[in-house]
């Protein structure tokens, strides 16, 4: 097959082993693409922290050159989602309790000034996140829900860098968001932690709509740390934390 029909695959989502995220940007290069696709099976638990993800497979599986694939490896290099190596290729990164607590910071720090600044523009936020708020509450219900909520998170913090008005603030927002999608997951791995999770979403939003930007940079920066604490603890327990592991493969 032809790039083009390439092409036409990943935007079908034609390999249901690797689907395209549903947050995904709905126009996209075949290199963003491969990009999405490569991250979906990090994610998912395809390829293991530490492990090599070989140009030659995937340029098979994608059918493609390796130019799209090794530039969506560089891609994902910039958001510290894999390591590139000289002579030894692309790499998972390790997760490790100094990087959640590093990225997580930043995370917490930007989000809450963010929303701090919004002021009284919030009319058309509001509308736009209360029905994804109400999804929240009612994933959080469901006990194999969790991959569901996570979509539905990412999709309001998208939201919310949307609504700043600052584009560049909500890049750079979405790639932090990249690089600890991960960590959320293991955040979010719990129903009760979920269910706090739509808690704290609500009290956000009941604050925006009272007109308190404080009160709502508030909830939103408990969001991020209690997830934080969170992952930390579920990586520590799976005996993950070490830093200094080489990596493999």
């Amino acid at each position: 097959m032809k790039n083009s029909g390439a092409a036409s695959m990943l935007e079908t989502g034609a390999d249901a082993e690797m689907p395209i995220l549903r947050a995904a940007r709905p126009l996209m290069t075949l290199t963003e693409q491969i990009a999405e696709r490569i991250f979906a099976a990090i994610t998912n638990g395809d390829y293991v922290p530490g492990e090599r993800i070989r140009e030659e497979m995937l340029a098979e599986q994608f059918e493609v050159s390796r130019g799209p694939v090794r530039e969506a490896l560089r891609m994902l290099e910039k958001d510290s989602v894999v390591r590139i190596l000289p002579n030894r290729g692309a790499h998972v990164t390790r997760l490790s309790v100094k990087e959640v607590g590093d990225i997580f910071e930043i995370r917490r720090d930007l989000v809450g000034a963010m929303v701090r600044r919004m002021g009284d523009r919030n009319g058309t936020l509001i509308a736009g996140i209360e029905p994804e708020v109400r999804e929240l509450e009612a994933l959080a219900k469901e006990p194999g829900a969790g991959d569901a909520y996570l979509e539905a998170s990412i999709r309001l913090g998208r939201l919310l860098a949307d609504g700043s008005g600052n584009e560049r603030l909500a890049e750079i927002l979405s790639s932090l968001v990249r690089q600890t999608r991960r960590y959320s997951m293991l955040g979010l791995a719990t129903a009760a932690r979920r269910t706090e999770s739509a808690r704290i979403w609500r009290a956000a939003l009941e604050c925006l709509k009272a007109g308190d930007a404080n009160g709502a940079a508030a909830a939103v920066e408990s969001l991020i740390d209690t997830s934080r604490r969170e992952a930390i603890t579920q990586l520590e327990a799976q005996g993950r934390a070490d830093d200094d592991v080489p990596l493999g493969r």
